[in-house]
């Protein structure tokens, strides 16, 4: 009698227990629409602590990945802490490493320890770890690798990008074709993306060749 009276009890219990586990677990829509009403109320760590929450109960949820690149973008632009960023790029590409977004993940780890902390230690090593993973690119609109490469070779050489740009460009004879993309959520805290730094002092460097030459043009006589 008290064998069954204790066989009872215990069943009640646990009955107590998973029936509380399912009440505080929300679904995934619950979840993200917390976290995102937190974000704007400007609560970042309760708003990182429920995506969190739904990390660990939907980890294969098709939305994973969306909220790893929120707790990022929170923990570098809103907290200012990027230290934090990179262990969070870092574990979206370890539970997600077939993805494009794991790319994404490695090469903003490198990218943030280069334009963010200026640890270029830490930089060179995270880009060439980065290239280990992905040393081409195999998408014609994905030229991450191929910006790798580069940041890697500016960081070695101890040139600045101008430098490097215009001895590429000398080198080619002004035509010199340096690219390289990256996709953010825009809340990474970095100004700007590598292919848009390359991009632009590039032709700020062909401008300055122009504007050398116009300058040779000019008849003295007319001045």
């Amino acid at each position: 009698m008290r064998n069954l009276n204790f066989k009872i009890i215990f069943i009640l219990l646990s009955a107590i227990i998973i029936s509380g586990c399912t009440e505080n677990k929300k679904s995934e829509e619950q979840y993200l629409s917390d976290a995102k009403l937190k974000l704007e109320e400007k609560k970042y760590d309760e708003a990182i602590a429920d995506y969190r929450e739904f990390l660990k109960h939907y980890p294969k949820s098709d939305k994973a990945i969306f909220a790893y690149n929120e707790i990022a973008g929170i923990q570098i632009s809103n907290l200012n802490n990027p230290q934090e960023g990179i262990k969070t790029y870092i574990e979206l590409a370890e539970k997600h490493p077939d993805t494009k977004e794991a790319k994404q993940s490695l090469f903003m780890v490198a990218f943030i320890y280069d334009e963010t902390l200026k640890d270029k230690q830490n930089a060179m090593a995270s880009y060439q770890k980065f290239l280990d993973k992905y040393p081409k690119d195999n998408d014609s609109n994905d030229k991450m690798s191929e910006s790798a490469r580069t940041m890697l070779e500016v960081l070695k050489s101890g040139k600045s990008i101008e430098e490097i740009i215009e001895e590429n460009i000398k080198n080619s004879g002004g035509n010199t074709d340096t690219t390289g993309t990256t996709e953010s959520t825009g809340k990474t805290g970095i100004d700007e993306d590598s292919d848009s730094k390359l991009k632009r002092l590039e032709n700020e460097s062909k401008g300055k060749d122009i504007k050398k030459e116009d300058d040779k043009k000019v008849d003295p006589a007319q001045n």
